[in-house]
């Protein structure tokens, strides 16, 4: 208990480097454990009971790594979850404060290390008649991952079998003299229904596509006086499922924002403004650094990553627990990030030609016109100035769609229209006063788009063209994106919601190494970076460049 309390302290203090939400969990076990010691509030805190919790984990034989063999030894950071979730208690009872519990760190922190020995103690140790463990998971194999764990803690302890009546086989652990058993299950089993929860472990939740296996857990666990429902992961590409939504909630816990007395929850990650290539970065998301995480190992890992887009996104979700738009994106956010320039200005381009383009989603939701000014720099190459303005109805921002829409519309990222649709006049009337500034060589809409906005401009005289939205004409200036982001041959202003966009891109090859740019998911809007698709596609097609060279020459980049 000492070496949880002195970790909780030490993070507080910013001793030990911790995320934001780490210092938030541990202020929270702080003054909750103030407030317990005190006879405030409805908890108390039983060290006792978290001790004995710890020490029947540390008579379990670690089964991995070195010291396999050899009794296990929780790390501080591991300390500090038991002794959140064996600590608290209703006060005047033994009844356990936390009914859930969610934990989320990079992988090989030893979420298996200390999850097995919980489930274990709570099928076997609390004496509980008839107790309920599970290892969960969406299939059968994964589920085995923890189960085997718990299976072969037991299988090396005679002494654990012997005392507790506790015995295994392939595919249960059990206890006859109280019913009790720890067995594994997942969503492809042939029922789910008919449990009674003790205690279950939902192991990478962030991979559950669905909240099948966890709702049907929770719903289970009424019949017991204080059961666990224990979820560990790591961070994944999958924003639309069960363990994004987790998150979503256990960081309004932690801040304050949703008052949840039953929830445990402690997050290991980097915060936003952090280099995700910095080697403190790593130290702060990976708690068991230099123990059982092997700091080598993982310099070489974000090494290779940083050099090769197709690998960054991994990385950052397997060992820095960051959630990306998707594990195949097609852009280096990175890179993307280095090619930003807050003095550039779109007023600072007044004269110059450009290509724009528009995609124009529902009316309710996301549309984005994007100008790409394109130049040459010293040594002759391709260079490119993008900019990027994109439009939303009132409704949708005040109903945070996207929790950051607010934020942006305030900012002025968001030009918001009045009702609850995006208002098309307004983005019209943006086209006509950028053509007046600029000298616009292409203004390209997808054929299927806005059929009236398209010709009432064209009859205005501007050149209004059509850009098909297939492989053939997005697979050039997509790779060109990429190459120019990579190279550094592209600059832009840092708009958050472009950001947004170009992050959400994933790609899909055809057979002939063609890509073409889409969504993983409907809430990952990529409007803003198709329209740059389509301008860069513009600028850089055959038939514009010819009208372009007058433009190289006369503007060339000094970067």
């Amino acid at each position: 208990m000492a070496a949880a309390i002195t970790y909780a302290e030490a993070v507080v203090r910013c001793e030990i480097p911790a995320c934001q939400y780490v210092r938030q969990a541990t202020e929270r076990f702080l003054a909750d454990k103030a407030a317990a010691d005190a006879g405030q509030g409805l908890w108390a805190f039983r060290p006792d009971l978290a001790e004995a919790a710890m020490l029947f984990a540390e008579q379990l034989p670690n089964i991995k790594g070195p010291e396999a063999g050899q009794p296990l030894r929780l790390m501080p950071w591991q300390r500090f979850v038991f002794a959140n979730l064996f600590g608290f208690v209703e006060r005047g009872t033994t009844t356990r404060r936390f009914r859930q519990a969610v934990v989320y760190v990079p992988r090989g922190n030893g979420k298996t290390t200390f999850a097995a020995p919980i489930a274990l103690y709570l099928s076997f140790i609390e004496g509980e008649g008839g107790a309920e463990g599970y290892a969960a998971a969406v299939t059968r194999d994964q589920a085995c991952i923890l189960f085997d764990a718990a299976q072969q803690m037991v299988r090396r302890s005679p002494e654990f079998r012997q005392a507790f009546g506790v015995a295994e086989r392939a595919n249960a652990i059990y206890q006859e003299h109280t019913a009790s058993r720890f067995v594994p299950v997942s969503s492809d089993a042939k029922s789910l229904d008919g449990l009674n929860v003790t205690v279950a472990v939902c192991d990478e939740l962030a991979s559950h596509r669905t909240a099948l296996v966890y709702d049907v857990l929770l719903t289970a666990m009424g019949k017991r006086r204080h059961p666990l429902l224990l979820s560990i992961s790591t961070a994944t590409g999958n924003h639309s499922g069960i363990g994004r939504q987790m998150w979503d909630y256990a960081v309004r816990v932690l801040e304050g924002l949703q008052q949840d007395e039953r929830l445990f929850a402690l997050i290991y990650t980097a915060d936003e403004a952090d280099d995700p290539w910095d080697e403190s970065t790593w130290i702060k998301a990976n708690p068991s650094w230099g123990q059982a995480v092997q700091p080598d190992a993982i310099r070489a890992i974000m090494r290779q990553a940083r050099n090769n887009p197709a690998q960054e996104a991994a990385a950052k979700t397997r060992h820095l627990n960051i959630w990306v738009g998707a594990d195949e994106a097609l852009f280096s956010t990175r890179a993307w990030k280095a090619c930003a320039d807050p003095g550039l200005t779109l007023d600072s381009m007044a004269g110059r030609d450009c290509h724009v383009a528009v995609d124009l989603a529902a009316t309710i939701d996301l549309t984005a016109v994007a100008l790409v000014f394109p130049g040459r720099d010293p040594e002759g190459k391709p260079h490119y100035d993008v900019f990027a303005r994109c439009y939303l109805n009132e409704a949708a921002v005040l109903e945070a769609r996207n929790p950051s829409y607010p934020g942006w519309a305030a900012e002025g990222w968001l030009t918001v229209t009045p009702g609850n649709e995006t208002d098309m006049q307004a983005v019209e009337d943006d086209l006509r006063s950028l053509a007046e500034r600029f000298r616009v060589r292409s203004l390209a809409f997808d054929p299927w788009q806005a059929r009236q906005m398209r010709q009432s401009l064209a009859a205005d005289g501007l050149p209004v063209v059509e850009f098909h939205m297939r492989t053939g004409n997005l697979s050039e200036p997509t790779k060109e994106l990429g190459a120019a982001v990579l190279a550094g041959r592209l600059r832009h202003e840092g708009n958050p919601v472009l950001d947004w966009c170009l992050g959400n891109v994933v790609g899909h090859y055809d057979a002939r190494g063609n890509v073409y740019p889409r969504k993983a998911r409907p809430e990952q809007k990529i409007d803003a970076a198709m329209a740059l698709i389509m301008a860069l596609g513009r600028a850089t097609s055959d038939s514009t460049a010819e009208g372009c060279l007058s433009d190289f020459l006369a503007h060339p980049m000094a970067l």
